[in-house]
């Protein structure tokens, strides 16, 4: 398994993607692209993060 370092400027804590850091609730890119998918946002749910990529290793949201 490859050594993530975590940006403690961006708090994640979707494992299923390949830019989380393994064992803290960190990303390990040093920028990344948030978005919406509204004309007119109001709550979060409305806003993604562009910059996901779901982990090879993720099965049934299990992740190794």
């Amino acid at each position: 398994m490859e050594n993530k370092t975590p940006n403690h400027s961006i708090e994640c804590s979707v494992k299923q993607c390949e830019y989380h850091c393994q064992n803290e609730n960190y990303c390990t890119l040093n920028t990344v692209k948030i978005a919406t998918h509204e004309a007119n946002p109001t709550v979060c749910q409305c806003v993604d993060c562009e910059s996901f990529v779901k982990k090879s290793n993720c099965s049934g949201g299990n992740c190794h």
